[in-house]
């Protein structure tokens, strides 16, 4: 009973959570600072979610199989959980993801928030439906903290997206409710999965979405997050050309650059927590 608690406080909490990320960007389009907040905030998700993947529901999912099936099963969905979201994100909308060209310029805008909208509501279904069929409290909670890390910021970042691209309030918040749901869902499926099925398919069932969750988180930790939270532009060049030239090794470092430290300190942090979350759970 306690566990099925846990799951409905979870996908209320993740509801929530999401909804307040969303609306954030719509009440202060242009607050630098509520950006610069949620922009850190999601650095140290990202952390959070490589070790959730790596240390925590791999290594889970790997026990659970083996049980099962003679074969490095686990390894193989996470693979698959990548690919998935990398032919998603990279592939079908390569445009979108164009650095530098005019051409990629002129696609990003109307195509990157549905690219963004697809991946992260996949990866929000899987990572539900992972949490859903966990038959472990302390398992759960730890699926719990490594979604609500993100899910706030995530919403802010789909919402500032299509706020790029020129969407009404109506179809932001459209686009909010799709997002905001698609966690839950996975939990009320998941859930009903493990109740349903017994024995080895129950176990087969877990590990597998298990092993796929640890598959997204590692995608989206990686390419969605700490790539984008710590993509460099020109601006620490400019500031060492400048300290150089003018000789003074007193100048004013730029704010981007700062928070790139601060960034991977967080991203660092993140990962630890979750390294010592492993001495428990």
């Amino acid at each position: 009973m306690l566990l099925l608690e846990i799951k409905l406080v979870a996908a209320l909490a993740i509801l929530a959570v999401g909804i307040v990320g969303g609306i954030i960007p719509l009440l202060a389009a242009r607050h630098d600072r509520s950006r610069r907040f949620l922009s850190l905030g999601n650095a140290l998700a990202g952390g959070i979610f490589l070790g959730a993947g790596f240390i925590h529901l791999l290594p889970e999912a790997g026990e659970v199989l083996e049980g099962v099936v003679d074969y490095p099963l686990a390894p193989l969905l996470a693979a698959v959980g990548v690919v998935a979201l990398l032919l998603i994100d990279r592939v079908l909308f390569e445009s979108s993801h164009a650095r530098g060209s005019d051409e990629g310029a002129e696609t990003r805008q109307p195509i990157y928030p549905l690219v963004l909208l697809v991946v992260l509501s996949v990866h929000s279904v899987i990572a539900g439906i992972a949490l859903g069929i966990e038959s472990e409290v302390a398992a759960s909670l730890l699926v719990m903290i490594a979604i609500l890390s993100h899910k706030g910021s995530a919403a802010f970042a789909l919402i500032v997206s299509v706020q790029a691209a020129g969407a009404d309030r109506r179809r932001l918040l459209r686009v909010l409710t799709i997002f905001v749901v698609m966690t839950p869902l996975g939990i009320m499926f998941g859930t009903v999965a493990a109740g349903i099925y017994e024995g080895e398919t129950a176990l087969l069932i877990e590990g597998s979405f298990n092993a796929l969750a640890a598959g997204t988180f590692i995608y989206v930790a990686i390419l969605d997050v700490i790539d984008a939270e710590m993509y460099r532009s020109d601006d620490h060049v400019a500031h060492y050309v400048r300290s150089s030239l003018l000789g003074d090794d007193d100048v004013p470092m730029p704010e981007q650059d700062t928070d790139r430290i601060y960034k991977f300190i967080l991203i660092f942090i993140g990962l630890v927590s979750m390294s010592v979350l492993a001495l428990w759970v």
